[in-house]
């Protein structure tokens, strides 16, 4: 491990973009100064802390891991959404911010949630800190992925200490993490075990410290690739794919990497991202249901963005009766609250297709199939294709 460290470490520095960007990026050697110092020191504190957990909660390792749901599809289709909408319900518990990036040890989320008692028996002044911080430095990004350290987020960034999270694609733009977008296809045996070994760790510790008898709800784009190992790994497991017309989501998503490219890098990189996220996507749309289709139907569902939106409450029910799960009244009245909300939303996610290089005839020449799948009309028209 220590040596993919050294190696993408001298990697980051000149990215050679696949030949799509020339010169070299002040801006790039300014941000990999500050990025490596502190990406560093907090991979050793929570290293540390998960060599504690064997020291201080042995019996992790024994925790039994029971049908957990993954929340899986084609990026900016409704997996948030969804998300959040699934963790309302008790039943489940899924992963915070907080723990992923500065907790994923038991160790430390023991130790942050004791100072956080202690904090709120004199007022919270740190946590109204915190608040205060994390409006500052994550507000920004509300009109393409509202979060903050409270809220339920993705768990592949549990895998940033083996590099398994594809978001470090944007700090070390290499092969080696590019080929995650396309795990059951293209990775090794040994690599798919060392990160579904990774992962199981990381599931046990977080199921050991919120509760043995809940059921873990994951939500990963990111992981829609990696579908057959995670069925293999977990031979219960129920995975509900997202999709949505690719108008929106290919430049939705193209645009969204774009946001942090520009942070990594002072140089026009569009053309770079956009052709690998223009291939990365159709495989996207193909593995998702070619995935779902090998699955029997009591441990797999398809969510269509445009009829989540529409009809939440109506969706997670249909999902449930699929499952044979049972919905409590309290989860029930919050599914209709959504239902009440979701018809005032407007997303504030705002960009334009043709800055990005993203034309109408392309997506028709690359995901010409999915509309005519879905019955979506094609780019340039408004009649669905026969």
């Amino acid at each position: 491990m220590l040596g993919r460290y050294a190696r993408f470490f001298a990697l980051s520095w000149f990215p050679d973009y696949e030949g799509t960007v020339k010169g070299v990026s002040i801006q790039r050697l300014l941000v990999m100064a500050l990025f490596w110092p502190l990406f560093l020191l907090v991979q050793a504190i929570n290293g540390l802390g998960l060599l504690l957990d064997y020291l201080l909660f042995p019996g992790f390792r024994r925790v039994n891991i029971r049908e957990p749901l993954f929340v899986v599809g084609v990026p900016r289709s409704g997996t948030t959404f969804l998300h959040r909408l699934l963790a309302q319900d008790d039943r489940f518990t899924t992963t915070a911010l907080w723990e992923l990036l500065f907790a994923p040890s038991i160790t430390q989320r023991y130790l942050w949630t004791g100072l956080a008692r202690l904090d709120a028996g004199i007022g919270r002044p740190l946590g109204r800190l915190l608040l205060w911080l994390e409006r500052r430095l994550l507000g920004g990004l509300d009109g393409v992925h509202k979060t903050g350290l409270l809220d339920p987020e993705e768990d592949y960034l549990g895998l940033i200490p083996v590099w398994g999270c594809f978001l470090l694609v944007l700090a070390v733009p290499v092969p080696a993490l590019w080929r995650l977008t396309f795990l059951d296809r293209d990775g090794s045996a040994p690599e798919k075990a060392r990160l579904m070994r990774a992962y199981r760790r990381f599931v046990q510790r977080h199921l050991y410290f919120h509760g043995t008898d809940k059921v873990l709800l994951s939500k990963n784009p990111s992981f829609t690739p990696w579908m057959q190992t995670l069925a293999e790994a977990f031979p219960d497991a129920r995975f509900i794919g997202c999709v949505r017309n690719p108008d929106a989501a290919v430049p939705s998503q193209i645009n969204s990497i774009l946001i942090g490219a520009k942070i990594f890098d002072g140089r026009d990189t569009t053309a770079y991202w956009r052709q690998g996220f223009m291939a990365m996507l159709d495989y996207y749309y193909r593995h998702l249901l070619e995935s779902l289709e090998t699955l029997p139907d009591n441990r797999q569902g398809l969510s269509v963005m445009e009829t989540l939106a529409a009809e939440p409450a109506q969706t997670v029910i249909a999902f449930y009766r699929r499952f044979g799960w049972s919905l409590d009244d309290d989860f029930r009245e919050r599914l209709v609250q959504q239902d009440r909300q979701a018809k005032g939303y407007r997303s504030g996610h705002h960009y334009n297709p043709e800055a990005l290089g993203v034309s109408a005839s392309e997506l028709a020449d690359i995901f010409g199939w999915v509309y005519h799948r879905f019955g979506y009309p094609l780019p340039g028209t408004d009649s669905a294709p026969r």
